[in-house]
């Protein structure tokens, strides 16, 4: 009879465990810079459509999900492979392909896909089929940006992509790549564009990358909630109602 009690008493304990490990509260990471409309940080306010993602899915998931305070890029990432902080969304996994990284990394499915565009002074656009069309080109980029084929063209680095537009409606490079919806967000809210009427051409995809949610590798258990959530998010339209706020 002891050993049928010693057997039910670890039977409850493994089982309150495992329920604790689904109920305990998860933290993902913020960084305390801006990649509007994305993430936007004002004064530690933070709002976005990644933002509004992990809001929703707080709503999806059995625990409850909790912003880390900002920190800078590289601080934000060394709390995820301590484990300090347990998601981080949304990201490449390109971007995170440092061994250590790579090492505390579990990823969900696609959460949506982001587009690059080369976008042209007005009456200016070139034809664009494969990357080595950009070959002796002067592009606009944002400084410390990666950009695919940039081993092809000249980069003419901006410190934001307000500047970066302008500088390609000014025609003083062949062009630029720019974040669709990064772009469609600046034309619509930014007010030094509106009063400048600045006009552009919007050419051709140039680039696209899927952003998946990061878990680390101590929750393994968030992948499947996470990715239930994800695909119902797809399918009623909550992911681009979120974005479409932001663009249009």
């Amino acid at each position: 009879m002891n050993q049928l009690y010693k057997q039910l008493a670890l039977f409850l304990l493994l089982t309150c465990a495992h329920t604790l490990s689904f109920s305990e509260p998860v933290k993902y990471s913020i960084t305390d810079e801006s990649w509007s409309p994305y993430w936007i940080i004002n004064d530690r306010q933070i709002s976005g459509i990644l933002h509004e993602i992990m809001l929703q899915l707080d709503q999806r998931i059995a625990p409850s999900l909790l912003p880390d305070q900002p920190y800078p890029p590289k601080r934000a990432q060394f709390r995820f492979k301590e484990g300090d902080v347990q998601i981080e969304c949304c990201v490449n996994e390109a971007w995170r392909a440092s061994e250590e990284q790579v090492a505390v990394s579990l990823w969900t499915d696609t959460v949506m896909v982001v587009e690059e565009v080369l976008i042209f002074p007005v009456g200016k656009s070139f034809e664009f089929n494969k990357l080595e069309d950009l070959k002796g080109k002067f592009i606009s980029t944002v400084r410390g940006y990666g950009y695919v084929g940039s081993e092809f063209f000249k980069r003419s680095d901006s410190g934001d992509n307000i500047s970066q537009i302008q500088k390609v409606a000014l025609r003083r490079t062949d062009a630029g790549i720019i974040d669709r919806v990064e772009l469609s967000y600046a034309l619509k809210n930014n007010h030094i564009l509106k009063e400048r009427n600045i006009k552009i051409e919007i050419g051709p995809v140039i680039n696209r990358s899927e952003l998946k949610i990061r878990v680390h590798t101590s929750r393994p258990e968030l992948v499947e909630q996470i990715n239930m959530a994800i695909n119902k998010m797809k399918q009623d339209g909550t992911i681009q109602k979120v974005i479409d706020n932001y663009i249009k």
